[in-house]
Order: C-alpha cells, then sequence, then structure tokens
C-alpha cells in the first residue's frame, strides 16, 4: 500500500471516527436507554460501511472495514458491560463476532467487497430507519418512574448507643416503556423535626451544644436498569447518630422540604435534595 495523500486522509479519518465512536459508547451520557444507543451505533456502522463499498478505492475499504470492527467489537464490550454479563459472556461475545467476521471473508469478492454500493447503501438505510424509530420511541415514551413508599415509623436496632442505620422507606423505579431504561434515582434526606432535646450529646462546659442527626440516602446501586415495563426497588437507608436512641422509635413523615419545628414529639422528615452525594456501590 503507497503512502500518499489519499492513503493518509483516509486512515487519519478512520481513526478519528473510531476514536469518536468510542468516546460516545463508553463516555457521552445520553440520558436514553441503552438500546437507543445500540442503534445508533449501528447505523453509524451501518454508513462506514456504505462509504467503504462505493468505489474501488482499497485503502478505503480496508479503513472501513477496521473501523466497522472496532465498533463492533466496542458495541459488545459496551453492552456486556452496562447489563454485568461477566467475563463468560464477554468471551462468547467476542468468539461470536470473531466467528462472523471468519464467515465474512468467504463473502469477499475479487475486489474485496462485501456487498454491492446498491447493497450497501440499502443496509445503511435499513440501520437508519430503524436507529430513528427507536429514537422517536424512547423520546416519546418518557423514562422511568419514581415513587417513595416511605415506613410510618422506624426503631433505631437496640445495642447501638449512639448510631442507627436503617431502612426508613424503599423507592419504587418504574418502567413504562418497551426499552431498557437506567436508573437515575432523586435523592432524598432526612432530618430531624420536633424537640430532639433528649438526645443530645453530653459536652463539656463551654463547648457548643452537639444536636441529634439523622441522614439519609437512596441505596440505588451503580449503573443500575430497569427491564421495559419492569420495577426496581431500592432501599432508603437512614442514619440515627445521637445520644441513648438505642431502641427508641420515631414516627416518620415525607415533605417538600425540612420544616422548622423544635416543639411537640420527636419525628423523622423525608425530603427531595438533588444535592445530596450519590452512593456509589461497587
Amino acid at each position: 500500500m503507497d503512502l500518499d495523500s489519499e492513503t493518509l486522509f483516509d486512515v487519519a479519518a478512520g481513526a478519528i471516527a473510531a476514536v469518536a465512536v468510542l468516546f460516545f459508547m463508553f463516555s457521552v451520557d445520553t440520558g436514553l436507554s441503552p438500546v437507543t444507543t445500540v442503534a445508533a451505533v449501528l447505523a453509524f456502522a451501518g454508513g462506514v460501511f456504505a462509504v467503504s463499498q462505493r468505489d474501488d478505492d482499497r485503502t478505503l475499504m480496508l479503513v472501513g472495514y477496521a473501523v466497522v470492527v472496532v465498533t463492533v467489537v466496542g458495541l459488545v464490550a459496551r453492552v456486556v458491560g452496562v447489563f454485568r454479563a461477566g467475563s463468560a459472556a464477554v468471551v462468547a461475545a467476542l468468539l461470536v463476532v470473531a466467528l462472523a467476521i471468519f464467515l465474512l471473508r468467504e463473502r469477499l469478492d475479487e475486489d474485496g467487497r462485501l456487498a454491492t454500493p446498491g447493497r450497501a447503501r440499502a443496509v445503511f438505510a435499513v440501520l437508519l430507519v430503524l436507529a430513528v424509530a427507536v429514537v422517536a420511541v424512547d423520546v416519546g415514551t418518557g423514562g422511568l418512574t419514581y415513587d417513595l413508599d416511605a415506613e410510618s415509623e422506624v426503631t433505631v436496632p437496640t445495642g447501638d448507643e449512639r448510631h442507627g442505620r436503617l431502612t426508613v422507606a424503599t423507592l419504587v423505579a418504574s418502567n413504562p416503556t418497551p426499552l431498557p431504561e437506567r436508573v437515575e434515582a432523586p435523592q432524598y434526606n432526612a432530618c430531624t423535626a420536633g424537640d430532639w432535646s433528649a438526645y443530645r450529646f453530653e459536652t463539656e462546659p463551654g463547648e457548643p451544644t452537639r444536636e441529634a442527626q439523622v441522614r439519609a440516602y437512596v441505596d440505588d446501586g451503580y449503573n443500575e436498569h430497569v427491564l421495559s415495563f419492569g420495577e426496581r426497588r431500592f432501599p432508603v437507608e437512614l442514619n440515627v447518630n445521637g445520644r441513648n436512641v438505642s431502641g427508641e422509635t420515631f414516627p416518620v413523615e415525607v415533605a417538600s422540604e425540612c420544616p422548622d419545628n423544635t416543639s411537640g414529639d420527636p419525628y423523622v422528615v423525608l425530603f427531595p435534595d438533588p444535592d445530596t452525594p450519590r452512593r456509589i456501590a461497587v
């Protein structure tokens, strides 16, 4: 293969295209279903394939094949990673890709083409229409819906004089769409309301008062998905930090914000808090 200007441009364009599609698959958060990402990437691969089959430029053909192979391998890795199918699934998927490449090799004509230009364009058109349809369905049907199912009261486990960690609610993620969707759970926090003076920490004279505290977070894992027309349930964990809270029972209420109420019986308030740091499970 002679290294001329056309060859250099073909190789550069192929390298940039491969890097771009890999970056898109692994680093760009579209907020859409992973199936939509798959459809878009396949349409891209179909476009590259159509370009590679349109003339007798063997360099362009080879570069196009390389970009398609890199795209397909990256797509397999991405899909397996998203659904955490495990190492065995990765190996099996890559072996299937390798087998497909060997079988396609037998279909190469004397010019190195896999398809006529017209058939290659038809393949691209089908993939493009499919991608547009999937995007339309994904956008048109919306994403996940979330419902908070809170307990009416919580009891701090006996034997812990200062801290208690317990489940105060369940966040239900429902998928009304025909596509799997990634969980982006709304975050919740908790605060004390009513009179919690009985649970203040003891401090030395002259030191500032240390009030009892509660904190909540949604334990929604990492990169979780809800399959089509399904639902997932995630616990909302509560940490109670106070003196003599062991064995105590506190009512639970849900509000839009933390109330400014320091009188009456003590209770816990759950409220939406987008600033709460996400807990990532690995």
